[in-house]
């Protein structure tokens, strides 16, 4: 055939090599869809079809449904990729209709053309499908380079199908799609400009199994809060700079123990996991929660004053008293214990204020527990009904 040289081969070895990689770092646990194989699998079968045919009509239908499929599962990747919604009724709907479609235009009406023509702007469409799904999402350039590689392969199809179907004059028939110029523009196009969509892909998928990597390494298993190392990265990355002025708090499960012995490890695990996420939404998105202890955990709030953090660590303790725990199996009441600290303006980390704090809190501890002890630093008002040893870091304590 006239495109009978190299340049024919070069597609169907590429993406097969691309979906055997991809089949790999599935297989590796790398990345969490098969769907990128499979979409780089079928694109490299519909290129043997083109390349060696078995019989016209059947070439024509058969690579119809892989180039849909294959879309179909471009789309469901980076879905995947993003934690999107799979929108998978609406596009295996579409998918059933482009089919029945594309069986009317290749068996009944028999023309080559429209077949194309249905093909790209069917892979576009359901393509594209995804793509307006994820597009706000990208916030990380090389999940950025991802939508723009994948919309200028939605470009290069829709572009090449309406200009080979509305502005030149080509064969109707399905035996000359193999010589047919739209063909080789096929095959050019596909190893110049939408190979960088697999790369891209590639790059993407590597760099947020390094960000999960790096997100395990920093997070406790059991409450998805920070661990101690997770905490100091978190403050460091989100702050960019020297350790503002705050205010930290340390909290404990009291009698613990008794928990786990009288109830199990079980149930004492949901009492910490029920900590953790009250003193999550108590702190809110400004915070930074970590869980540093079997029930201890500690919190920095930035720009917060001490009166602040006392606040939310009674709103805390008070919440947290009150919980009533029958359903879990517990008849004892469960109360945490506090200690806060100042960060200290000529302090460049918190290593002093977490250590304040949680002198503070075995000062709490010695005080009868179920209670919010604040660094002697501070003297914070005396709510109603309440002492000042209720509340403030004795100086007996603090030496």
């Amino acid at each position: 055939m006239g495109t009978s040289n190299i340049i024919v081969y070069v597609p169907p070895a590429l993406f097969s090599i691309v979906a055997l990689a991809f089949f790999l770092l599935w297989h590796l646990k790398i990345t969490t869809s098969w769907h990128w194989s499979a979409g780089f699998a079928q694109t490299a079968a519909g290129f043997v079809l083109s390349t060696f045919s078995i019989e016209p009509s059947f070439d024509a239908f058969a690579s119809g449904l892989v180039f849909i499929g294959a879309a179909y599962c471009y789309g469901s990747g980076i879905l995947a990729h993003f934690g999107a919604p799979t929108i998978r009724v609406e596009r295996t709907l579409f998918a059933v209709a482009y089919t029945l479609a594309l069986a009317y235009l290749v068996f009944v009406k028999e023309s080559l053309v429209w077949q194309l023509f249905l093909t790209d702007a069917g892979f576009a469409f359901l393509f594209s499908m995804a793509l307006c799904v994820v597009v706000r999402k990208a916030s990380r350039p090389v999940d950025k380079a991802l939508v723009f590689t994948s919309a200028i392969v939605v470009l290069d199809t829709l572009a090449r199908t309406i200009f080979f179907t509305f502005f030149t004059t080509a064969s109707d028939d399905f035996a000359d799609f193999a010589d047919s110029a739209y063909n080789l523009a096929v095959h050019v196009t596909t190893i110049t400009v939408c190979m960088l969509f697999p790369f891209i892909a590639l790059g993407a998928i590597a760099s947020a199994a390094v960000e999960r990597h790096r997100d395990a390494s920093e997070r406790d298993p059991l409450t998805g809060l920070f661990n101690r190392r997770g905490f100091e990265q978190a403050i460091e990355r989100g702050l960019k700079s020297t350790i503002p002025w705050g205010a930290v708090v340390v909290c404990d499960i009291d009698y613990f123990k008794r928990i786990n012995d009288n109830y199990g490890h079980a149930i004492g695990d949901k009492v910490i996991v029920a900590l953790a996420r009250d003193l999550r939404h108590i702190v809110g998105a400004d915070g930074y929660v970590a869980r540093v202890g079997g029930e201890e955990f500690v919190a920095f709030l930035p720009a917060a004053a001490p009166q602040d953090l006392y606040s939310i660590a009674q709103r805390l303790r008070h919440s947290f008293a009150e919980r009533d725990w029958r359903g879990e199996g517990i008849s004892d009441r469960i109360t945490v214990s506090c200690g806060v600290s100042a960060v200290q303006s000529e302090e460049r980390a918190l290593d002093k204020a977490i250590s304040r704090a949680d002198r503070a809190l075995y000062a709490a501890k010695a005080a009868g527990r179920n209670q919010v002890v604040v660094d002697g630093a501070y003297h914070a008002p005396i709510p109603s009904g309440e002492t000042r040893s209720d509340h403030l870091f004795p100086s007996s304590v603090r030496a």
